[in-house]
């Protein structure tokens, strides 16, 4: 069983350095294509940045405060200078959230039947309308909101980092690394669903990991950690990525420290029944309470689950969303779309081997490699006006992006370093391979279902955690061994956990 649980963790390993490699590679062939050398630059500006603050910072108790400080008041000022004007799912949610704060349940009865189809999006709009009741309408509660939330998951990266990797710099770096990464700040004023989510998850992400260095979750944690997962499941249904990937954490470490004793089994299985049925009867207790309040007779269901999978399907939008698809099948009504869907989902999957893999290249390039699209937060601004000297503020949102690409082909790069030298320890401490499980299970998921760069934001912490790591371990120049003393014994590795290099 050791040995079963040490190839399983090699092999998510591989998978994730496979994944990771592809992504850097189609940014690099993007950049080429483009002629956008200049976020080059933004790469080299950010990891100098980076190297001279993870250097010459005192580590203390005050990183956490100045993390959340940080990010908050960025996000903030993005808020008051730019704001931003719900459109499209974002205003559909916002109208039925103040509706539900007047008592009013109109939103239910849309001409596209939004929560028919896509029920599970009530428990954001109730979250929306109680944040209205206290504050009134407008967006400005919701948006200061959004940047707490931002503010809470660019600690929990630095927190998460210090519970993997508690020697030398890695959690600095990473904290360091996510704070330069301007992305998430261009959605600080959109009325998005994404940022109490991310935070609830990766709050499930360090709860679950919450005891010593390589230590199993104790079973209160592991419930407790199911509870968060289904939290921010209920706000955006991604949870399950998370909960899966911390039950095969805690069966590959029952497998690699396995025990004969039937008490052993039982307790470390424990665990992962725990996860799941926290996360099970939190998600049905939510979906209940919706149906009881009036708020949804539909629950938290999801009534189209065919719908992203044809879109993902779609060879002409190489897998995003499109209007065709929209007309011919999303309009449709019960059954006959769900049927509809499935009869093209099936057409879709009958091309042969070769035209999936060319569509999953093209998925792959645009979820992980295009560059951001900056319409949700900058949308509504006139790209024409005047900003600084000739600059207009259309030549200023797409250098915003250009700088993106920069952090964003950094954070991979590095995470590539440190997945590779997971990959080759020899004794790979058990905790680090949640962040690796997490990286597989989105990116396989997004293989198949639609794509779309703002979906990026969810692995973004995970990815700057593991790159955190990277760039400490390459700062401690791991090239250069020192001898030992003639028969000293070797001190055995730490998976790429100890910043003390192999």
């Amino acid at each position: 069983m050791p040995k079963t649980g040490a190839v399983l963790d090699r092999l998510c390993t591989l998978c994730a350095v496979a994944f990771c490699a592809l992504i850097v590679l189609q940014n690099l062939l993007f950049l080429g294509q483009r002629g956008q050398w200049s976020s080059l630059l933004s790469l080299a500006v950010t990891a100098a940045a980076a190297v001279l603050l993870i250097r010459f910072l005192p580590q203390g108790r005050w990183i956490p405060w100045a993390i959340f400080l940080v990010r908050f008041f960025c996000a903030l000022a993005v808020i008051l200078l730019v704001g931003a004007q719900p459109v499209q799912d974002f205003q559909t949610m916002y109208t039925a959230a103040c509706q539900l704060a007047q008592g009013s349940h109109d939103y239910l009865y849309l001409d596209t039947c939004y929560f028919y189809n896509w029920a599970y999006q009530t428990a954001f709009v109730v979250y929306e309308s109680a944040v209205i009741r206290l504050f009134g309408e407008g967006y400005l509660a919701l948006q200061v909101l959004n940047a707490l939330y931002m503010a809470g998951s660019a600690v929990l990266v630095w927190a998460i980092a210090q519970r993997l990797f508690p020697r030398g710099r890695a959690a600095l770096a990473a904290g360091v690394l996510y704070l330069l990464y301007p992305a998430p700040l261009f959605l600080a004023a959109v009325l998005t669903n994404q940022h109490l989510s991310v935070f609830l998850l990766y709050l499930g992400v360090w709860v679950f990991l919450g005891g010593k260095e390589g230590e199993r979750p104790t079973l209160p944690r592991a419930a407790l950690a199911g509870v968060l997962f289904a939290l921010g499941n209920a706000i955006r249904p991604i949870g399950v990525i998370p909960l899966l990937a911390a039950v095969l954490c805690c069966l590959i470490w029952l497998a690699l420290r396995f025990r004969r004793e039937g008490r052993a089994i039982l307790t470390a299985l424990a665990r992962p029944a725990a996860l799941a049925v926290s996360y099970l009867l939190v998600g049905a207790l939510l979906s209940a309470a919706v149906v009881w309040s009036g708020a949804n007779p539909y629950g938290l269901t999801n009534n189209q689950p065919m719908w992203k999978f044809v879109l993902g399907f779609n060879e002409e939008s190489s897998g995003a969303w499109n209007q065709e698809d929209y007309d011919q099948l999303y309009l449709l009504q019960g059954e006959e779309a769900d049927q509809a869907m499935r009869e093209a989902v099936k057409e879709r999957l009958s091309v042969g081997p070769v035209r999936l893999a060319r569509l999953m290249w093209d998925k792959c390039q645009l979820m992980w490699a295009d560059n951001e699209y900056m319409f949700w937060g900058f949308g509504h601004l006139d790209h024409s006006a005047p900003l600084i000297g000739p600059l207009t503020v259309g030549q200023g949102v797409n250098l915003l992006c250009y700088w993106d690409k920069g952090g964003y082909l950094l954070l991979f790069a590095l995470a590539l370093c440190a997945l590779a030298r997971r990959l080759v320890s020899r004794r790979p401490v058990p905790s680090s391979l949640l962040p690796v499980l997490i990286f597989c299970g989105y990116f396989a998921v997004h293989l198949l279902i639609e794509v779309q760069s703002r979906y990026r934001y969810f692995l973004m912490p995970a990815i700057a955690i593991l790159a955190g790591w990277g760039l400490s371990w390459l700062l401690t120049r791991p090239w250069r061994r020192e001898e030992s003393p003639a028969g000293a014994q070797q001190a055995p590795e730490n998976a790429g956990i100890s910043d003390a290099g192999p």
